[in-house]
């Protein structure tokens, strides 16, 4: 055929017409091999699968995306971005710096943390169209008390997702933070993010810029011009660092497998013997599932009677904790719920306490907003008698203590019976959740990132005012009685709506568009007192509305 391989590369001009196209064809062929093997190399190297067990060889990060609501997105959607393949690859190439460091050349890193995550702008939002305004949606939280007997708690609450844009008059709720730009500076390790005590927010619609910083931080004067590099604005991945790889903490991976059917709360106290095993260190994962199955011969052990008639049930509920075990913990990668901060939400984790924690204070001395309903409604858990209290989606009526920024942390110092007019006191400050102010739900829990009792936030609060409004049980006149309760608790709003005047005794008796408000000797048929007893948005206290009535059979006397 070709005596010699020059003869194949430069055949003669006689040679036949197969021949001489012979070696473009091989040149075609080793070109088009060389493409689809590459093409087949870097989509393999692109792929999810490569990049958790391959590549990365990080089970942690692999098993927790595997659950995740990620699941079918690819790993370099995130890591490298969408780009021109050229992009991808030096992005790509970047990473041969966990190579060196995974066969020893350095000191390999653990526990694994992403560090070069491409913006929020390049990766979340292809997909998540940021200025979407998203209705309000109702969760309900199952909780189990591991100290009452796996005790059954729902917790109801409505999140004020929110976001739109200021244009289409929304941009509020939680995701008021896209429409706003809101930056900071965060003091502690980059990609963790828990210390944050410089904010700065740019208004929408005004580009009204305002500072807010930790009042117990002394910042040098210098201090944004040092960390001018440092700035970051608040996107996604703000808050939501760790939807496609969360490592559950155990309270929360036991409520779920409960509420799921997966674990009985019908075995004694499963969830405080669960945790007491699943919060160890352990050196091995091997030695943690010895463990963990060590609660049947606990069981079997402590609950005879029980365990024999319920061997399979504790049985499962065993097999169901070491599963969930081995997706939130992992020995060898120094791995756990402790050394990746979930950022959404302020129960386990700072998370949005970070800023929203009553002690970064702006100029004025007001703090960035801490009220629980800004993002989502008061929390309510089941009644004693087991029904859902009634949940408060929005009160029109605000009295002017409650618009004060730092009025969460001044509540703990400034209460009287004029709460009673909006809202049932019956144990103030307790949990039987028997009332509003008796929420399990709030004064159950120790809010331990909410920053309430730091020193300069007490000071600037805990001040009260040099007299407190008393209000007389006798001489009951418009002067000392009426008019010291009406211009506390009505004459806000009632300076002129509906046509009614609560600022003066002449506009009282004038009334409204609708009506007299008062009819002298008769409270009966007073609009005032007919408008309070069936549900008025702004109810008197029980004590003033009674008052308020004895004056009125008693003839309305001025003083």
């Amino acid at each position: 055929m070709f005596k010699r391989f020059s003869d194949f590369i430069t055949p003669e001009r006689s040679a036949s017409w197969a021949k001489r196209l012979a070696p473009y064809g091989l040149l075609i062929f080793a070109g088009l091999t060389a493409f689809i093997v590459a093409g087949a190399g870097w989509e393999y190297t692109n792929s999810s699968q490569f990049c958790g067990t391959a590549c990365h060889t990080m089970p942690p990060e692999y098993e927790a995306y595997l659950l995740s609501p990620h699941a079918r997105v690819d790993c370099v959607e995130c890591h490298i971005g969408r780009d021109y393949i050229a992009t991808q690859f030096t992005r790509k190439a970047q990473d041969i710096s966990h190579i060196v460091r995974y066969i020893g050349v350095v000191e390999y890193e653990v526990p694994i943390y992403a560090k070069k995550l491409r913006p929020a702008s390049e990766v979340c939002e292809l997909c998540h169209y940021p200025g979407k305004f998203s209705a309000d949606s109702l969760r309900e939280f199952k909780r189990y008390d591991a100290e009452q007997n796996n005790a059954l708690t729902s917790l109801h609450m409505v999140f004020k997702t929110g976001g739109g844009t200021i244009r289409e008059g929304r941009g509020r709720g939680i995701h008021w933070h896209v429409e706003n730009t809101v930056q900071y500076i965060a003091t502690d390790e980059p990609h963790l993010e828990q210390e944050i005590p410089w904010v700065q927010v740019t208004y929408a619609g005004t580009n009204q810029v305002e500072t807010f910083i930790d009042s117990d931080v002394d910042l040098p004067a210098d201090f944004v011009e040092q960390n001018r590099d440092n700035i970051r604005t608040m996107d996604c991945m703000t808050c939501h660092n760790r939807v496609s790889h969360l490592f559950r903490q155990p309270s929360d991976a036991i409520d779920d497998a409960m509420s799921r059917g997966l674990i009985s709360p019908q075995i004694p106290y499963f969830k405080r013997n669960a945790l007491a095993v699943m919060e160890r260190q352990y050196p091995t994962m091997q030695d943690a599932l010895t463990a963990i199955s060590g609660l049947n011969a606990y069981y079997a052990e402590n609950w005879p009677d029980y365990y024999a008639q319920h061997r399979t049930t504790v049985e499962a509920a065993v097999n169901t904790v070491m599963q969930s075990y081995q997706t939130m913990v992992f020995p060898n990668m120094e791995v756990s719920w402790d050394t990746h901060p979930n950022n959404l939400g302020h129960r386990d984790t700072p998370g949005c306490f970070r800023c929203h924690d009553g002690n970064h204070l702006n100029e004025g001395g007001e703090s960035i907003r801490i009220e629980c309903n800004l993002c989502h409604t008061i929390p309510v858990t089941n009644r004693p008698d087991g029904t859902i209290p009634a949940i408060s989606i929005e009160n029109h009526f605000q009295p002017q203590s409650h618009e004060d920024s730092n009025w969460l942390s001044r509540h703990r110092f400034e209460f009287d019976s004029t709460c009673e007019g909006c809202h049932d006191i019956a144990d103030p400050g307790g949990t039987s959740n028997s009332s509003f102010c008796s929420n399990g739900a709030c004064h159950g829990n120790d809010w331990q990132f909410a920053q309430l009792n730091a020193p300069g936030i007490t000071r600037l609060t805990n001040v009260l005012p040099e007299s407190l409004p008393t209000y007389p049980q006798s001489d009951l006149t418009w002067v000392d009685l009426v008019e010291p309760i009406l211009a506390a608790r009505c004459a806000p709003c009632h300076g002129g709506t509906a046509g009614l005047y609560l600022d003066s005794y002449d506009g009282l008796i004038a009334g409204s568009n609708l009506g007299p408000a008062v009819v002298s000797g008769n409270a009966e048929e007073s609009m005032l007192v007919k408008l309070q007893r069936s549900g008025h948005p702004n109810s008197l206290a029980p004590r003033e509305l009674d008052w308020i009535v004895q004056w009125i059979n008693a003839g309305i006397p001025y003083q």
